[in-house]
């Protein structure tokens, strides 16, 4: 047992750390019950039914990539509560904050990581953060990365910094296809730094190659570990077609993405209308700023990043370029998906606050660029929290917790079925299945334009429907997707048809689908549950307001 002296100098050694992840802590746990959304859903419920003996990919659809799910899936085995998950996530992100402050604290100042975790938990829910979404995985991913590389001016790496490397390359990767694009920066800097390597000192260039090929197998391992899983579970085919091929084929209609390469291209072409967008947008919009919260607070952290890639191209000379390009490749997607973005500039604040305090702290009298430094510095935090305050302040008005999921359905999915029925939900309600503890009727969760235009998919939905006898379906038409550029009636003609001739509904109980064939008895079943009342007419109507 730790003795109390040890407990003590460990204290004060970290009293700083222990503090901020302390407070880091408090406030991922304080905002972690806070808002539902449909991609957490996804997560949530492949998760669950993962748990259940249900093959990713195979059993399940999804066009996304695995680690979110595979993670979540080892808490669904000891509690499928969702506080719990939740809380479960806040947990292991700070955990992680304090993994990254133990292996760098030696190597970067003290304070960096702890601030940066408070400062990301600070902001983590502007961008739905608080939630269980690849994006925090692939942003933790790709900031270790960046740490690595910092940390590292000659890209020679010890055995634990490679095994870390290899890790945070997996759960980013294996988060989100992006991610790809600041890694390849990475490793084609690595691959030219030892080639120069080679050169410089040929009589070692053997040794180093064979070092590299042993750093290659490290990186390589987790994603052998997964191809061989893939293989166990004779999952590979299903994989490749759904989470590679897929979204090639039939997403990047709707999103925008092209190849790989021209990809890469308009990241750089984009530079210069993204710098003027963002200068706009914080300039034009500010005094709206309240009302554009996540838009200004963006574009407030891309000016960061500019700032921030001036004052590197002085003070780190070439690597400066390394720097700003990995950082920049972070941010090829708007919205939430900005949120390894975010955290890059997190981490610039967090080393302007240290090196403007020490300033003030070690200097009588501040020089004129300091003091600039230090109100620019001040201004930035002002406006920081402010936004913050705004936007913390419509997340607990808007009375959106995550047991709320599924609550409209919830009551009547249950009434009318039992644990042995399907359903189905369309487009995006893939967490009525985890809240009512129903099976989905077919392996689509949820179901999206780029999954209607797959040649034969309508035709074996129809197929699974019927064989297995979706008692509810619950189906919205008026639902707007996709920036409200898609009715979802616009691509489920087939369904509508579906639904007029094997299920009824019924006045008040908006987009529910009922079983025809067992219309008597769900009827009863939601009497007695006092869900739906029988008028004198002989018409049964919702007892209280619309579902």
């Amino acid at each position: 047992m730790m003795k109390l002296e040890t407990i003590k100098k460990i204290g004060k050694e970290h009293k700083f750390a222990i503090l901020f992840f302390m407070i880091g802590f408090a406030i991922s746990i304080f905002v972690a019950p806070y808002g539902i959304f449909c991609d957490e859903a996804d997560v949530i419920t492949a998760s669950w039914l993962m748990s259940k003996g249900e093959l990713l990919y195979k059993d399940i659809f999804s066009h996304h990539m695995p680690v979110p799910y595979f993670f979540l899936e080892i808490f669904q085995f000891f509690s499928n509560n969702l506080v719990f998950l939740r809380i479960s996530f806040a947990i292991v992100t700070q955990a992680y904050f304090i993994l990254l402050y133990l292996f760098f604290r030696k190597k970067l100042h003290p304070y960096v990581i702890p601030i940066v975790s408070v400062l990301w938990e600070l902001v983590r829910h502007m961008f739905m953060q608080q939630m269980i979404l690849a994006d925090t995985f692939v942003a933790l991913g790709l900031f270790t990365v960046f740490l690595e590389i910092v940390t590292h001016k000659e890209a020679k790496y010890a055995l634990k910094d490679k095994i870390l490397i290899a890790f945070a390359t997996f759960i980013s990767f294996g988060s989100s296809l992006i991610a790809v694009y600041p890694l390849m920066i990475f490793y084609v800097y690595y691959i030219i730094k030892r080639i120069v390597l080679y050169v410089k000192e040929k009589e070692k260039a053997l040794a180093y190659f064979k070092e590299d090929l042993g750093f290659a197998g490290i990186v390589l391992c987790p994603f052998f570990l997964f191809a061989f899983y893939l293989l166990a579970t004779n999952t590979w085919g299903d994989f490749w077609e759904n989470a590679i091929f897929f979204n090639t084929d039939y997403y990047s209609l709707y999103n925008g993405e092209e190849t790989p390469i021209t990809l890469i291209l308009n990241q750089f072409l984009n530079f210069p209308h993204k710098t003027w967008l963002h200068f706009f947008i914080s300039t034009a919009y500010f005094p709206d700023m309240f009302y554009y919260t996540t838009d200004m607070f963006i574009s407030f952290n891309y000016l960061v990043f500019l700032v921030w890639s001036v004052i590197a191209l002085w003070r780190y000379k070439k690597r400066a370029i390394l720097y700003i390009l990995f950082i920049y490749f972070c941010y090829m997607r708007d919205g939430f998906h900005v949120t390894p973005f975010i955290l890059f500039t997190q981490y610039m604040v967090a080393e302007a606050l240290i090196w403007a305090f020490s300033k003030m702290k070690t200097e009588k009298k501040a020089k004129p660029k300091e003091t600039i430094a230090v109100v620019l510095i001040l201004f930035y935090a002002i406006l920081h929290f402010a936004l913050l305050g705004n936007d913390l302040k419509g997340l607990l008005e808007g009375n959106e917790y995550v047991t709320d999921y599924g609550k409209e359905y919830k009551d009547v999915i249950i009434a009318v079925t039992e644990e042995e029925d399907t359903i189905w939900a369309v487009p995006m309600k893939a967490e009525l299945y985890f809240v009512t503890n129903r099976m989905p009727a077919n392996e689509n969760i949820f179901y999206l334009p780029w999954q209607s235009i797959k040649s034969g998919v309508n035709e074996e939905i129809q197929k699974d429907l019927i064989e297995n006898k979706a008692k509810v379906i619950v189906y919205d038409g008026e639902e707007l997707l996709w920036s409200d550029k898609i009715v979802t009636s616009e691509y489920c003609g087939w369904l509508e048809e579906f639904l007029q001739e094997s299920y009824f509904t019924i006045k008040g109980l908006d987009d529910v689908y009922f079983l025809k064939e067992e219309e008597s008895k769900i009827i009863e079943k939601l009497i007695e549950k006092n869900i739906v009342r029988r008028e004198e007419n002989g018409e049964i109507v919702c007892s209280n307001a619309s579902v």
